[in-house]
């Protein structure tokens, strides 16, 4: 059973997705609601949900105020809004889909089918990275196993050039291979590979050292990669990276 929080300003707008949610998609426990941002961030902080439906604006802050202070999301989302014109910009927090308000049933159905897809692929890809030790960072033939659509796939460590974040999902690129994109959030993955070659060097990148051409001064910085890819180097992390680099 996957939990979920419902965070809207409307409290009837609660009681109805509730009622939806009891009678159309068995696989959801609404665990808890809440009726404005501040209450919403302590409910996500208590509950633990996988997936929250939130309304947008809720008045002195709205939904994208809420997403912010909780980056790194840790769990799924899915707007619920009297307005499309969110859409674009609930993409880019990692938003996985939007409902407008009235909610249809169809809509709830395959928005919840894809939020459940999504969930359990990572929560599959979680339990064999734990359970199966070789396919972890401690492994003795140095592999990362990767979920594609027909299964598992063993890629080595050493070909993984970089990672980029991608909402909930992570890109990888490889020295030899063409990139893939997987399920999974990129601090998921920045635990599964080995620290003495990976190196996060912005929210949104892990770069494998080995494959770093070259890095260009500034504020931050950016580098250059093998490939001719350049990447930003966050000023926060600028320090651990260039200590990383005179190892």
């Amino acid at each position: 059973m996957i939990k979920c929080v419902i965070i809207d300003d409307e409290s009837r707008s609660i009681s109805v997705l509730k009622k939806m949610i009891r009678q159309y998609c068995p696989g959801l426990h609404v665990a808890g609601t809440a009726g404005d941002i501040r209450e919403g961030a302590q409910v996500i902080k208590d509950v633990r949900p996988q997936l929250v439906f939130l309304d947008v604006e809720m008045p002195p802050g709205d939904a994208f105020e809420l997403l912010g202070a909780l980056m790194p999301l840790n769990f799924d989302v899915i707007l619920v809004t009297a307005h499309d014109s969110y859409a674009v910009k609930g993409f880019k927090y990692g938003v996985l889909d939007y409902l407008l308000k009235p909610v249809e049933i169809d809509e709830l159905k395959a928005a919840v089918e894809r939020a459940e897809k999504r969930i359990h692929e990572r929560d599959l890809n979680h339990h064999l990275n734990m359970v199966i030790p070789h396919l972890r960072n401690e492994k003795p033939f140095g592999k990362i196993a990767l979920r594609e659509k027909d299964g598992l796939t063993l890629f080595a460590v050493d070909d993984i050039a970089y990672c980029s974040a991608e909402g909930g999902y992570t890109r990888f690129c490889f020295s030899n291979a063409s990139p893939l994109v997987v399920s999974g959030n990129l601090k998921e993955f920045e635990e599964q590979l080995p620290k003495d070659i990976f190196c996060r060097i912005h929210d949104s990148w892990l770069v494998n050292l080995n494959y770093v051409k070259k890095y260009y001064n500034g504020k931050g910085g950016y580098i250059e990669m093998m490939d001719g890819k350049t990447i930003e180097v966050s000023v926060r992390k600028k320090p651990e990276f260039l200590s990383r680099l005179k190892q």
